[in-house]
């Protein structure tokens, strides 16, 4: 895939989703009451990382440390998690409790420490309401190293479950010149992921199953195509405002091209062609693909730290482990890696780095690396 051909797809999939998430959740009659008395009107969207999202007619989108709200009044239904896995259902009424807000459920009220809740979430009807996204691009336009990175985040929220989502694309192209000849390579790697937790009613809410589906490519590990579709089950080990930590475990089905299915392969042809009798056929890398089907297991960790003190802290951390069920001996992976901090109001600096190996990547072909790696860093600015 050309540099160019990336800028354009992902141009068209950015205008799309920016007219996707044009409108807010809900109409801005909100009333927030923070610690200094102040009320802040607007729409009550998402509280993660320990931050309430206010969508307001004045100021745009503004970021609420959780711990200064102190009162909320909203006619709206929201979900609302508390540090013990539990999920309740409801609307927020005003009270007048130190560091407790009131949430009432049906006809009944209950009073939630501010401290036990971990996340709020609108429960809304429309499609483009349920949706969070996120993007996010860096570009290197050195003129011998050219580096464009992509990514995409988001979540698809429904009473009982939320549909997360995720994308990247690193495409790369290095120039090479010597005494007699200029060389370019290119390298591409990316990743789109799809997944469902099915949450618990209660009492074993922190127990969830899980529905995975993915699809890579990695020039530098060999792969021109693999999908996985698995299900398994999850449980969060910690889930404090401030701190998460989650595990999953199950079973996948994958396909892939690649060039080889044989464990051991006596012969590996590279993809530049071979001799025949004095001469070298060309033989076209398409055609030495193999499509190879296998099954195997996925081990996942989650974990998020997060601090919203003086200077905001934010650091994300996502594994996965894929030992092979059916080729036997061969063990992939993946990590990525995001830390964030507060530099001053409204601007972070932000270190990204991605991971991904496979002890039987060069099988096929010596030339293939058994590991990728990619690591960018910059100052951003939030709005």
């Amino acid at each position: 895939m050309s540099l160019s051909a990336v800028l354009r797809n992902y141009g068209l999939f950015c205008s799309t989703l920016m007219l996707c998430s044009v409108a807010w959740a809900h109409s801005k009659t909100d009333v927030i009451t923070v610690g200094n008395g102040d009320q802040i009107t607007g729409a009550v969207g998402i509280m993660s990382a320990g931050k309430l999202a206010v969508s307001t007619d004045y100021a745009g989108i503004i970021n609420i440390k959780w711990r200064d709200v102190r009162q909320i009044d909203s006619r709206y239904v929201y979900e609302v998690r508390l540090d013990d896995g539990d999920r309740v259902y409801g609307r927020f009424v005003p009270n007048g409790v130190p560091n407790q807000l009131t949430f009432r459920s049906g006809k009944v009220d209950q009073q939630l420490d501010i401290e036990d809740i971990v996340e709020v979430r609108p429960i809304e009807e429309q499609l483009a309401d349920k949706l969070d996204l996120q993007l996010s691009g860096t570009f290197n336009a050195d003129t011998n190293n050219q580096l464009l990175t992509l990514a995409l985040r988001g979540s698809y929220d429904q009473r009982g479950g939320r549909t997360t989502f995720s994308g990247r694309i690193d495409d790369s192209k290095i120039r090479a010149t010597d005494q007699v000849n200029t060389t370019d390579e290119s390298s591409n790697a990316s990743t789109f992921k799809i997944s469902r937790e099915f949450w618990r009613e209660r009492g074993t809410a922190q127990s969830y199953r899980v529905l995975n589906a993915r699809y890579d490519s990695n020039d530098e590990l060999g792969i021109a195509h693999r999908g996985s579709l698995g299900v398994g089950l999850g449980r969060y080990l910690i889930n404090e405002l401030g701190h998460e930590l989650a595990v999953s475990a199950g079973i996948q089905g994958i396909q892939e091209r690649r060039e080889t299915c044989e464990e051991n392969p006596d012969i590996a042809v590279p993809y530049g062609g071979d001799n025949f009798g004095g001469t070298t056929a060309t033989i076209p890398k398409k055609e030495l693909l193999q499509t190879c089907s296998d099954a195997e297991l996925f081990l996942n960790f989650s974990w998020h730290l997060y601090s919203f003190q003086k200077l905001d802290m934010d650091i994300s951390l996502n594994g996965n482990t894929y030992p092979s069920l059916s080729d036997w001996g061969r063990v992939r992976g993946d990590l990525d890696l995001l830390i964030s901090w507060e530099l001053f109001d409204s601007f972070y600096w932000t270190v990204s780095a991605r991971t991904e190996t496979d002890n039987k990547a060069d099988r096929g072909d010596s030339s293939n690396s058994n590991s990728d790696f990619n690591l960018t860093t910059g100052v951003t600015w939030k709005y």
